[in-house]
């Protein structure tokens, strides 16, 4: 039996994203797959330092990427609510579109 490649977006670009990127590499059916910052130069940075396949100069557009499986919000703990609802919206949007009749 093959077991799935989780791909997973990490949203902002500090210490603590670093560290759950460098951990994520060393789990096995994980991908660092996209990285968002507030600007694309320090996504892209980020994103070939540590081997990601996608970055994104706005969060918004990490979250729009159905490639990813999971998103880990690595911003400030004052901006957690405003991020998780933002990844909640969009999943309700796409769900509604998508599953209409």
């Amino acid at each position: 039996m093959t077991s799935k490649i989780i791909n997973w977006g990490i949203i902002g670009a500090g210490k603590i994203a670093t560290k759950f990127a460098t951990d994520l590499n060393t789990v096995p059916n994980c991908n660092f797959y996209a990285i968002a910052s507030r600007t694309i130069e320090k996504a892209d940075s980020f994103k070939k330092l540590h081997h990601a396949n996608v970055a994104y100069g706005s969060y918004a557009e990490l979250i729009a990427d159905n490639n990813i499986d999971a998103i880990y919000i690595a911003t400030p703990h004052s901006f957690h609510n405003a991020h998780t609802a933002l990844c909640l919206n969009h999943k309700n949007l796409y769900y509604a579109k998508n599953h209409s009749q």
